[in-house]
């Protein structure tokens, strides 16, 4: 059974050192769109090719160019949190619509029919890539929502860029 009936990212890799989780800074809460965020994360992939893709090219690397089964994975949870999602839309990565995008960053944003909303940054720096993500609940009530969920979120995060890691 799922850890608090969210589903749980099946992937076998061994952690790697080059991903740190990382205290939000105002450089990285400036990129965002949104009011009033409630959640934050961040994490970064050390990887010494980083400037070889834009920042939409990592998002895509990381999200789109994954195996089947971790990508039916990935579905099922964004479905078990209610994400509206456009799979194939132009300006999508993974049917997150692109809000922002620069060369070195985009901003991903998706909004929940359970009355939250969620923006995912990837920043290309030199030798990382950074992921963040920030979390804005219309409604209070949203926030057990997305209690139930940070656990499976920060583990498909961690899951997802040792997966890149491992392939660049």
């Amino acid at each position: 059974m799922p850890r608090n009936g969210i589903a749980e990212p099946d992937v076998d890799l061994e952690p790697s050192p080059r991903i740190e989780a990382l205290d939000i800074t105002p450089e990285i809460l400036a990129r965002s769109t949104l009011p009033d965020i409630q959640h934050t994360d961040a994490h970064l992939l050390h990887i010494d090719r980083a400037a070889d893709r834009s920042a939409e090219q990592w998002a895509r690397a990381i999200m789109e160019e994954v195996p089947a089964e971790v990508r039916t994975t990935l579905e099922r949870a964004w479905q078990s949190i209610a994400l509206r999602l456009t799979p194939g839309a132009p300006r999508t990565v993974a049917g997150w619509s692109i809000a922002h995008s620069g060369t070195d960053y985009v901003l991903l944003q998706a909004e929940s029919a359970l009355d939250f909303e969620g923006q995912l940054l990837f920043e290309r720096r030199e030798n990382t890539v950074l992921l963040a993500t920030f979390v804005r609940y219309r409604d209070p009530a949203a926030s057990t929502v997305w209690e139930r969920a940070l656990p499976s979120h920060l583990g498909f995060v961690r899951a997802l860029l040792e997966r890149v890691a491992q392939f660049e």
